[in-house]
């Protein structure tokens, strides 16, 4: 489908809740489903989409409007649905009450806004991958996320099932998960928030992309519709009605997105999410960046439950980890280690680093006929990321090798390796 009318749909819908995006730029199509373009030249410090807090699908949003198909007092008792379930929900209400009849558009409001999102056959997260995909990442922990993800979205869909079908058996039958029924609907829902959801500390007077126990995630209609670029200088400005901005015909409070670098006609035009490691990337979104130089890695040391190590290049974040496995060879930990404790320590770390590099797949790519050049550039990057992490540890257990050596030698023993 052409991006033309849906996107002229938002544009008008945006505006006449007083948002709406600069007439400078227009949306074109992409591989993904539509990016933001500039039409003409574009000056910085240029606001180019705003969204009113009205229009934001936020979870106390989407708990009102399904008040009119759900009993969702009883749902809001019984079980804790999380954001997710909320939002999905919502959305997918759109299309079941769609498939019915014209639909009460005060109820299920973001229909201009759906429109404009890609298609699941579109969407490139690992959820949306081929088996023969899939199994490219095998040996990693993008895997093993994927499988969990899996899991834990499956058992949301089926407890939201359960409480549309109890509702309405017709729209129970019509809130599908998988791609073996006629529609996809909750995976596709549930991505559509995991890819282009924003904190909801931006709905705020100081509006911020940081996360913490207190934040939901929200949809901005139009303020998603730029893609990422790493470092691109944005703002974030939230106006009030008669507060900050002089406008009196604002009558809801909005956020606007600011660019500040110009742009030429043709230039694609950037958000920027924030430091994001390849791995949250594509599991989240759907994309990669060459060499992303926010990649991590996390590591669990066995027989310590729970705890994990984010490790980034140039081993960023492994003294944390060496201070652990260091500790587990101290039997006093008042006392300092010697050369056998540091040489235990760096020999436990190389090994278990070793062992990651082994199961890491090779970057090199068979049968690609069968991978999507997406997916295979993801592959890429993201293995390339992994491994490079994976070897700047290998250094750093080294490094600590050669001081134990170096203690070794200061206590009059001279340590000697035998070659492999």
């Amino acid at each position: 489908m052409s991006t033309e009318l849906p996107a002229l749909s938002l544009k008008n819908w945006l505006s006449k809740h007083g948002g709406g995006f600069n007439t400078r730029v227009r949306f074109s199509e992409a591989t993904s489903g539509s990016r933001i373009v500039a039409s003409e030249h574009i000056p910085e410090d240029t606001e180019i989409v705003s969204c009113p807090f009205d229009l934001a699908i936020t979870r106390q949003h989407a708990q009102l409007a399904l008040g009119n198909f759900l009993d969702t007092s009883e749902i809001i008792c019984s079980t804790h649905w999380s954001e997710r379930q909320w939002i999905s929900t919502y959305i997918i209400f759109h299309w079941i009450i769609s498939d019915e009849s014209p639909p009460n558009l005060k109820i299920l409001a973001h229909y201009p806004y759906l429109n404009t999102l890609p298609c699941s056959e579109k969407l490139l997260t690992p959820l949306h991958f081929t088996s023969e995909e899939m199994q490219l990442f095998k040996g990693t922990n993008l895997y093993g996320a994927t499988l969990d993800r899996e899991r834990d979205w499956r058992t949301e869909w089926a407890d939201c099932l359960d409480k549309v079908t109890q509702a309405n058996q017709d729209w129970g039958k019509s809130f599908t998960w998988s791609v073996t029924f006629s529609k996809e609907r909750y995976l596709t829902a549930a991505t559509y928030l995991s890819s282009r959801a924003f904190p909801s500390s931006l709905l705020s007077p100081t509006p911020s992309l940081k996360h913490s126990p207190l934040t939901e995630p929200v949809l901005l209609p139009g303020i998603d519709s730029l893609n990422h670029a790493r470092g691109q200088p944005v703002s974030w400005v939230v106006r009030y009605p008669n507060n900050v901005s002089p406008d009196s015909s604002l009558q809801e409070p909005k956020i606007s997105l600011i660019l500040h670098t110009s742009a030429t006609a043709g230039d694609e035009l950037f958000n920027n999410y924030g430091p994001k490691p390849n791995s949250e990337l594509i599991l989240g979104y759907g994309f990669s960046l060459p060499q992303n130089p926010d990649d991590t890695i996390l590591l669990k040391i066995g027989g310590i439950e729970g705890h994990k190590w984010e490790i980034g290049r140039n081993a960023i974040g492994a003294e944390s980890l060496w201070k652990e496995i260091l500790g587990s060879f101290i039997d006093d930990p008042a006392s300092e280690p010697d050369y056998e404790d540091v040489l235990d320590a760096s020999s436990m770390l190389l090994e278990m680093v070793q062992a990651l590099l082994d199961r890491l797949p090779v970057e090199a790519i068979q049968n690609s006929a069968w991978i999507r050049p997406e997916v295979c550039t993801m592959f890429r990057n993201y293995v390339e990321g992994q491994r490079d992490i994976l070897t700047s540890l290998v250094t750093f257990a080294k490094n600590q090798e050669h001081q134990a050596i170096q203690l070794a030698r200061e206590a009059g023993v001279e340590i000697v390796f035998e070659d492999d």
